[in-house]
């Protein structure tokens, strides 16, 4: 009999030393819960509802995904809800440049409210919706008090450019980022003189794709003349 409670106690004894280390938060108080239990969550949280509320949008869940690992966000269209993986959060530096992620992906939501027709719609051209998405984002995020140019900082960190535009589901970066630059323009321009533009990440657009925008100037000019000449 002793020699089996020893032989037992020794299994409990070494099962014990290859069990799973549990940490447990300690020093939690009314002050640091959010910092040490759900800062960034409540962060995002906070950010996509703000957003929800400005726009008077129809209701879209937001969810933080544990996925360190990966760089995403994206929405499900049967249920209207928003993840975004906690992988790109790391690339993100403030609250407007998450305000462009949630905003973009609540776009998406708010084209699955159109029902079945429009699902398939976005299934079957899924470069127009990101285009439109953008878009959207951007109203969404002037409306709830976000610098649109946050926008184009995001996409130039984190958006591919693959050497062709065919294929996929989303479009280039270049192209993506020349549509809000010109959407901005034309509709916010007085976020153009924002201390946001000497961002590293914008100046890297303005540099990459100057000719676009030289082009883009000049065809906007050639339209302006030729509307004041039809006025006259």
């Amino acid at each position: 009999m002793k020699k089996l409670l020893v032989l037992f106690s020794a299994i409990l004894i070494g099962t014990t030393a290859f069990a799973d280390t549990v940490f447990i938060e300690t020093g939690l108080n009314k002050d640091n819960f959010w910092e040490k239990t759900g800062k960034q969550e409540k962060i995002i949280s906070n950010i996509g509802y703000r957003i929800i509320y400005a726009n008077k949008l129809k209701q879209a869940p937001i969810e933080v995904e544990k996925t360190p690992r990966i760089v995403n966000a994206y929405s499900m269209t049967f249920n209207k809800k928003v993840y975004i993986s906690s992988g790109i959060i790391p690339y993100i530096n403030n609250d407007d440049e998450m305000a462009y992620v949630i905003a973009h992906e609540l776009a998406h939501s708010m084209e699955a409210y159109g029902g079945f027709i429009k699902t398939m719609s976005i299934s079957g051209n899924s470069k127009k919706y990101e285009y439109k998405a953008d878009l959207k984002a951007i109203d969404y995020m002037v409306k709830a008090g976000y610098n649109p140019i946050a926008a184009i900082i995001v996409a130039n960190k984190l958006f591919d450019e693959p050497l062709w535009d065919w294929g996929g589901s989303h479009p280039k970066a270049s192209k993506r980022m020349m549509k809000m630059y010109e959407y901005i323009y034309t509709k916010y321009p007085q976020y153009l003189n924002s201390s946001m533009t000497s961002s590293i990440n914008y100046q890297n657009f303005l540099n990459a794709q100057s000719d676009d925008i030289k082009k883009f100037h000049a065809e906007l000019r050639k339209r302006q003349l030729k509307q004041q000449k039809e006025d006259i």
